[in-house]
C-alpha cells in the first residue's frame, strides 16, 4: 500500500482545536435535525395528499407543492450533509464545496432574515388589541428564528473565509493522482 508523503507528514503533525472544525460538526448536526424535520413534514404532507377526496384538486395543488419544497429542502439538506462529513474526513474535495454551501447558505439566511423582519414588523403594527394577543404566541418564535439567522450570517461567512486559508486548505487530503 502507497503513502503519499503529504499523508505522512498529515499523521505526524498534530493539529490542535480548530472553530471552523466545531462550525462544521454544528453545522452537520443542523442539517441532520432539519432533515429529520423535512422528512416527517413530507410524510404528513404525503398522509394527507393520499386521503384527500377526488374533487380537491385545489388543495392537491397546494400540497403537491408543499411536498415539493420538503423534496427540494431534503436533497439541500443532503448536499450539506455530504460537504460536512467530507470536511470532518479532510477530504480535499469537501473544502471547496463547503466553502460554496456556506455562501450559499448566508445568502439564502440572509434572504430569509428579512423577510422574518418584515414578518416582525407587520406583527408589531397589529393595533386591535384581541388580535394583538392572538399573534403573542408567534412573536417569541420569530425572534428566536432571526437571532439564530443573524448570528448564522457571520459565522458561516468566517466559516468560509476559514476554509480558504493556507494552514486550513493543508489539512486536507488531496485527491490521489
Amino acid at each position: 500500500m502507497l503513502i503519499s508523503r503529504f499523508d505522512t507528514d498529515l499523521r505526524k503533525k498534530k493539529f490542535g482545536f480548530a472553530w471552523w472544525r466545531m462550525l462544521t460538526w454544528i453545522m452537520l448536526l443542523v442539517a441532520g435535525f432539519l432533515g429529520s424535520q423535512y422528512v416527517r413534514h413530507a410524510q404528513q404532507v404525503w398522509a394527507a395528499l393520499q386521503g384527500l377526496p377526488a374533487g380537491e384538486a385545489e388543495n392537491a395543488a397546494k400540497l403537491h407543492d408543499m411536498l415539493t419544497w420538503d423534496l427540494g429542502y431534503l436533497a439541500a439538506v443532503f448536499v450539506v450533509v455530504i460537504a460536512t462529513a467530507g470536511c470532518i474526513l479532510r477530504q480535499g474535495w469537501a473544502r471547496s464545496v463547503l466553502r460554496v454551501v456556506a455562501l450559499v447558505l448566508c445568502v439564502w439566511l440572509a434572504y430569509r432574515g428579512v423577510l422574518l423582519w418584515h414578518q416582525w414588523s407587520a406583527l408589531e403594527q397589529v393595533r386591535d388589541s384581541v388580535v394583538q394577543q392572538q399573534l403573542e404566541g408567534f412573536k417569541r418564535p420569530l425572534l428566536i428564528a432571526l437571532g439564530l439567522q443573524a448570528v448564522s450570517v457571520p459565522a458561516l461567512l468566517w466559516l468560509a473565509w476559514q476554509l480558504g486559508q493556507p494552514a486550513v486548505r493543508l489539512q486536507f487530503r488531496s485527491r490521489p493522482g
